[in-house]
């Protein structure tokens, strides 16, 4: 009840100064926006000395002085970085004082100048010289008779040095490699689109010297070409402005062969891997000849003599002979280092292992890695074992794959839509744990995973006896107990769970139509080969039966609740402290934002509301994206931060989150409802505040930041936030 009553009262307040800046917006001014007490918080300085933290600092006072609001004051003790003078240009600028202009980009220039990085001890080096286009733009520009051109100038040449400690933001080789056409993956300082009010015709005017100097000059949230009359329209009338629409990619055309060359060449590998299922004599043909050949000719003799010749002393001898040839021409190689002994052939799947791994390691075959056929892997699945990461490094990069392709898959009734849909999930479940890995331990896991996904389509037999490896009865799903330690794990974990139950049973089906396994076998089979293709699936070992955040995130009972608390319960359980070793483990407080009601109990046992997790995200933050006004109501209420930022790590030049420096009105925008916006700003909320990519609150809201357009408002509720917000 006091919820309600807190948010009744901040929706009240907000109205009347949504009144009363309604006959401004109706005048058709640049300042348009319901006139709030922005309440100050220190987070704005807290990483102002990282060049994101710099240039969301100088975008933010940029929208506070296009808006006719005060930028943040330096909080006492700190010495600011000269470059924030630009902001002191700006200002000078819309006050048409371009002597004051001129004499603060001097001065921001001036310290952007010592910002040259040094490599190796090397003298520094002029970014902007190195890069003769720009430079030429630049010089240009910085002598322009047009204020509008040299101060935009001045903005790249200030956002340009924020990043040169990380090399040329030019250079789209080695280290830099990673930067797209701007200081660093897309970040530019942009002129507010409230400067275009009144100016649209000194825009056009300056429009190609504008365009020289490189990124977008204004940060009106638009789709499509530059039209400056356009945006000065929007700026006025900014509920004119429209979500973001993504324009799908194009899908490239499919290659096809010519006519009359979509059958193999006769007497090719292909010819006799196409003709090895269903005439078995025609390939042996073909590769009893192309055994004479090459190397890769002999094994893939080999390996068709095991499938389909009848076992005899003769076929036997033929095998070890070519066995023992290949062996000697892999060491013969001057350069071996290879780790496996010949174990001579005696009739099973693992005495032909060996020659499989050296042949390939030692590039005998005629490509990178020999490539296993698929009816040999069919018949023969224990021979996927060939194919399984061996070194962990680059090495593995040369082991034998499956030569098996999706058509293969789909011939033998593979659900490939419902296993690749879960595996999707697991890549976002697992951060794209291999596609983001660092060093060369990548190929190992690359390969691993590539024989895993052999082995679920082909090999349940194998996967059946790792069960005890693959919890089959504790977890109810993949990365369960994962979901426990946040609410935002738990969201995912529960879409997780949907499509491992589809995949789970489709899988089943297929073990059990194709490949000859009982009904409980096919299940625990299909079990055990999704957890397989998980990381961290199985984090945590077991599913705890007792744990506070559980209980929360599955809405146990209040009384329940009420007891466990006071037992002074954090993590609740052994398994979610050791999955929190990979996944992190939020604060109690933002897990309970899932549990509406238990809310207030939580928050009475904890003495920090504004306690953080690892990215720097409050439960006002996480009440605001999921949606939840009482709760929002009720931390406003006991003086929760209202403008605190989140900040994840930022190491590398790919940073996780490529966007940062999130506020709880930021996440409300891309997905809380009008009333959750209005008692944010009611509270103080900052709308001009900047993330780290330079986005506001408006971008979030209509898509233009890092999600997509906020679902959840009607056309006239967007209307109403976007004049808010803007």
């Amino acid at each position: 009840m006091l919820a309600v009553l807190a948010l009744l009262s901040l929706w009240l307040t907000v109205c009347a100064n949504v009144l009363a800046a309604g006959s401004e917006c109706a005048t058709g001014q640049a300042k348009c926006t319901a006139k709030v007490q922005v309440v100050v918080d220190a987070d704005e300085w807290k990483h102002a000395g990282d060049p994101r933290g710099l240039m969301l600092l100088i975008q933010s006072n940029l929208n506070r002085v296009s808006a006719g609001e005060p930028v943040w004051s330096t909080p006492k003790g700190v010495v600011p970085d000269g470059r924030l003078q630009i902001v002191d240009a700006y200002t000078d600028f819309l006050h048409d004082d371009f002597v004051g202009m001129d004499a603060a980009i001097a001065n921001a220039e001036q310290v952007a100048e010592g910002f040259r990085p040094n490599s190796s001890g090397q003298p520094a080096h002029d970014w902007k010289a190195q890069n003769a286009e720009f430079h030429a733009s630049f010089m240009y520009a910085t002598h322009s008779s047009l204020p509008l051109v040299r101060l935009y100038a001045a903005l790249r040449d200030v956002d340009g040095s924020l990043f040169t400690t990380l090399g040329n933001p030019f250079d789209r080789t080695g280290p830099q490699m990673y930067v797209t056409s701007s200081p660093l993956n897309g970040t530019w300082l942009r002129l507010p689109c409230r400067t275009v009010v009144g100016r649209s015709l000194q825009f056009d005017t300056a429009a190609t010297a504008l365009k020289s100097l490189g990124g977008p000059v204004l940060d009106c949230s638009v789709d499509g070409a530059v039209d400056y009359a356009k945006d000065e329209s929007l700026a006025l009338h900014p509920d004119r402005f429209r979500p973001h629409v993504l324009i799908p990619p194009a899908t490239p055309p499919i290659a096809r062969l010519p006519r009359g060359s979509e059958s193999p060449p006769p007497g090719s590998r292909d010819a006799a891997l196409a003709e090895m299922r269903t005439h078995p004599r025609q390939a042996a043909r073909i590769l009893k000849h192309r055994s004479n050949v090459d190397a890769q000719g002999k094994l893939d003799y080999v390996l068709f003599l095991h499938t389909f010749e009848p076992e005899t002393p003769t076929r036997d001898a033929t095998i070890r002979a070519m066995q023992s040839d290949l062996y000697k021409k892999a060491m013969a190689r001057p350069d071996k280092i290879f780790d496996f002994p010949l174990t001579p052939y005696d009739g099973s799947d693992d005495s032909l292992l060996n020659i499989i791994r050296l042949a390939s390691e030692a590039g005998l075959t005629n490509s990178g890695n020999y490539s296993v056929p698929c009816p040999i892997l069919t018949a023969h699945p224990r021979l996927i074992a060939a194919t399984q990461a061996t070194y962990g490094s680059t090495r593995d990069n040369f082991m034998p794959r499956s030569d098996c392709s999706d058509r293969d898959y789909a011939r033998m009734g593979f659900p490939a839509k419902a296993v690749i849909a879960f595996e999707a999930a697991s890549t976002q479940a697992d951060g794209n744990f291999i596609g983001t890995f660092q060093g060369t331990m990548v190929y190992g896991l690359e390969t691993a995973q590539n024989a895993v996904n052999t082995s679920i389509r082909l090999n349940p037999r194998g996967i059946l006896s790792l069960t005890k490896e693959y919890p089959s009865t504790s977890f109810d799903y993949p990365y369960q107990v994962w979901g426990y330690t946040s609410l935002n794990n738990y969201v995912v974990s529960l879409r997780m769970r949907k499509l491992y139950l589809a995949a789970r049973d489709q899988l089943a089906t297929y073990y059990r139509k194709h490949m000859q396994l009982n009904r409980a076998d096919s299940k625990s089979a299909a079990k055990a080969a999704l957890f397989q293709a998980t990381f961290g699936g199985n984090c945590g070992g077991d599913v705890p039966a007792k744990s506070l955040r559980r209980m929360l995130l599955e809405h146990a009972s209040l009384q329940d609740i009420n007891q466990q608390l006071s037992t002074g319960d954090d993590a609740g359980a052994s398994e979610l402290a050791a999955c929190s070793q990979y996944a992190g483990l939020d604060p109690l407080l933002l897990v309970a934002v899932a549990d509406p009601p238990a809310f207030s109990l939580v928050m009475q046992h904890e003495p920090d509301i504004n306690k953080r997790n690892a990215i720097g995200k409050t439960a006002l933050m996480e009440a605001a994206q999921f949606d939840q006004p009482g709760i929002v109501g009720l931390l406003l209420e006991h003086h929760a931060s209202v403008n605190a930022t989140t900040w994840g790590n930022q190491d590398g030049p790919e940073p996780p989150l490529g966007n940062d420096a999130r506020t709880a009105l930021m996440y409300a925008a891309a997905n809380g409802s009008l009333k959750l916006i209005k008692a944010l700003l009611a509270a103080g909320a900052d709308p001009y505040q900047a993330d780290t990519k330079g986005y506001r609150a408006i971008d979030y809201l209509l898509g233009y930041g890092p999600t997509p357009p906020n679902p959840h408002l009607s056309e006239r509720q967007r209307k109403q936030a976007a004049q808010w917000l803007f």
